[in-house]
C-alpha cells in the first residue's frame, strides 16, 4: 500500500509501498478515507521532535473499519466512518481512568503518526478503543481534522478555560485551530472579539457570528484587562505580552500555539492580577464525542480543503509558506 513515511534527517516524507498492516486482537483496520495535515508536521520534519524511528506520518484520521482483531467486540457497519483520538491512551493508568486521557503517562505510549504509524496511507492500524464513531452528515475530511483542529481548542476553551454563557473571550490569531475555537465559543454562548493579521480571516470570522474583529496592528485600541479569557493560538512573545494587558485580573490566559519555545511572563502583573496561566494539550475520548455533536448540529463548521495524499510534500511546504486557508486534509 502507499504510505509517506518519516525518515530521521530527510526534510520531505518519502513516498513508499509497504505492507498493508494486519490487527493485533485488540486492535482495527481503517481504510484511510481523509489525513489531516498539520504544523506539528513540519516541527518533526525540522527536527523539533528527535524522533529516531522511521514511521508513517498522518495523525488526524478518519475511515472505515475493514478488519478488526479477534477480541474486538461489536459490528462495523460498512461506510460508517471512525476518527482516531491521536493521543492514543492506554485505557489502564490513572489519568485514562479519570478521564483525562489526554494526558496518559503509560511510558511505552506514542501518538498515532507522531511517532508510531499513522494516517499518511491507504490503512491504519489502531487499538479499537481509540476509535469514535462519527455522525452521519460529516465528511471524512472533516471528521479527520476536527480530531485536532477542533478537539484542541474545544478542549482549552471549554475544559481548561471554563468558557460558557456571558463569558467575554479574545481570540488572538484566526488560523485552523482559531477559526475553530471562535465558533466553539459562540457555540458556549460567550461574547467572543478576535484579532487577526489577516483581513480575510476577520470577515470568515464574521460569516460564524464573531461580532467584534480587529486587525492585530490595531491591538493597543483595546481595552486593557477587559476580558475573562485570552486564547493565544499563535504562540508569540509579542502576542502573549497583548495576551497579560488584556485579560482581566483573576482571569486566564490559554497558551495554545506553539510560535516560541519560550515566552515571558511577567511576574509581579501575574501575581498582582492573580492570572491563570493555562496550557492545553489535545483533548480527550469524550470531547471528541462532544464535539462532532455540535459539528452535527451545524453549531461548529471547520472549514476544509482537499488535495490528493500523493501530493503530501508540496501541500506540507504549503503548510510552511501560509499559503493554506484553514486546514488540509488529504485524501488516498
Amino acid at each position: 500500500m502507499f504510505a509517506a513515511r518519516y525518515v530521521p534527517g530527510k526534510k520531505e516524507l518519502s513516498l513508499v509501498d509497504i505492507p498493508k498492516p494486519t490487527p493485533g486482537p485488540l486492535d482495527v483496520i481503517l481504510k484511510v478515507r481523509a489525513a489531516g495535515i498539520c504544523h506539528s508536521d513540519l516541527h518533526v520534519l525540522h527536527g523539533e521532535v528527535p524522533y529516531k524511528e522511521t514511521f508513517t506520518m498522518g495523525h488526524e484520521a478518519c475511515g472505515e473499519v475493514v478488519e478488526k482483531g479477534s477480541e474486538v467486540t461489536g459490528t462495523f457497519n460498512a461506510g460508517d466512518l471512525y476518527a482516531v483520538h491521536g493521543p492514543n491512551p492506554c485505557g489502564h493508568c490513572n489519568y485514562c481512568r479519570t478521564g483525562h486521557d489526554n494526558l496518559c503517562n503509560d511510558p511505552s505510549r506514542t501518538f498515532i503518526g507522531l511517532g508510531q504509524d499513522g494516517a499518511y496511507a491507504e490503512y491504519l492500524k489502531v487499538p479499537a478503543r481509540n476509535i469514535v464513531k462519527v455522525p452521519k452528515g460529516i465528511s471524512p475530511e472533516v471528521a479527520a481534522v476536527a480530531t485536532d483542529a477542533v478537539l484542541t481548542p474545544y478542549h482549552a476553551i471549554k475544559t481548561k478555560g471554563g468558557v460558557g454563557l456571558g463569558s467575554k473571550m479574545l481570540a488572538i490569531g484566526l488560523g485552523g485551530l482559531g477559526m475553530n475555537g471562535v465558533q466553539i465559543a459562540l457555540a458556549l454562548g460567550a461574547e467572543v472579539t478576535a484579532v487577526d493579521l489577516k483581513d480575510a480571516n476577520l470577515e470568515m470570522a464574521k460569516s460564524f457570528g464573531v461580532q467584534n474583529v480587529l486587525n492585530s496592528k490595531q491591538i493597543s485600541s483595546l481595552k486593557p484587562l477587559s476580558y475573562d479569557v485570552v486564547v493565544d493560538f499563535v504562540g508569540l512573545e509579542s502576542t502573549f505580552k497583548d495576551a497579560q494587558n488584556l485579560v482581566k485580573p483573576g482571569g486566564t490566559i490559554l497558551l495554545i500555539g506553539l510560535g516560541s519555545a519560550q515566552v515571558p511572563l511577567t511576574t509581579a502583573t501575574a501575581i498582582t492580577f492573580e492570572t491563570k496561566v493555562q496550557a492545553s494539550f489535545w483533548g480527550t475520548h469524550v470531547e471528541m464525542q462532544e464535539l462532532y455533536a455540535l459539528i452535527a448540529e451545524g453549531k461548529i463548521k471547520p472549514q476544509v480543503q482537499t488535495a490528493p495524499m500523493k501530493e503530501v510534500n508540496h501541500w506540507l511546504h504549503e503548510l510552511e509558506a501560509g499559503r493554506i486557508k484553514s486546514r488540509m486534509a488529504l485524501l488516498p
